[in-house]
């Protein structure tokens, strides 16, 4: 057992798992040959530029790329009104949304102050004493059934009272 820790020892102290690569021989480069010895196929030409646009550019490119740069100026300028007229649109809804609570505000209150002034207990000490009138006896309270909706439809005289 002694000998298989032993081995094991000095195989892990000995080395790496990453194993010896052979040594490679250094790379030659073979020698050129001049350019006359290759065939006609395998020269490399050399590039001369060429004058003017008349000869990079023919006269239907022109005019479609022309076309395109006025369509695409048309089409930014359009998106660009598009976009003022919906953004004063939105300054003149806020404006008017902002002009309703206002209006809503000073509705409720003259409404608050309506419904303050009235005072109910000084109008039925007025019905009572000054013009005679009394609560209803039971007899005299009709009710009516609401079938479908919230109001009532008179089709004939409310019978008289006994």
């Amino acid at each position: 057992m002694r000998e298989d820790r032993q081995a094991y020892t000095q195989y892990y102290t000995a080395g790496t798992a990453a194993r010896k690569l052979m040594a490679q021989p250094e790379y030659i480069q073979p020698e050129r040959r001049p350019e006359q010895e290759l065939p006609d196929y395998a020269k490399v030409r050399k590039h001369r530029p060429q004058k003017g646009l008349k000869l990079a550019m023919n006269p239907a490119f022109a005019v479609f790329l022309a076309f395109s740069v006025v369509a695409t100026l048309f089409s930014c300028t359009l998106m660009l009104s598009m976009q003022a007229k919906v953004s004063a649109q939105n300054d003149s809804i806020m404006a008017l949304q902002s002009e309703l609570e206002t209006l809503t505000d000073e509705n409720n209150a003259y409404e608050t102050r309506i419904n303050n002034s009235v005072d109910l207990e000084q109008i039925r000490e007025t019905a009572i004493n000054r013009l005679g009138m009394v609560y209803p006896t039971e007899g005299q309270v009709v009710y009516y059934n609401l079938t479908q909706s919230d109001y009532v439809r008179q089709y004939r005289d409310v019978p008289a009272l006994r």
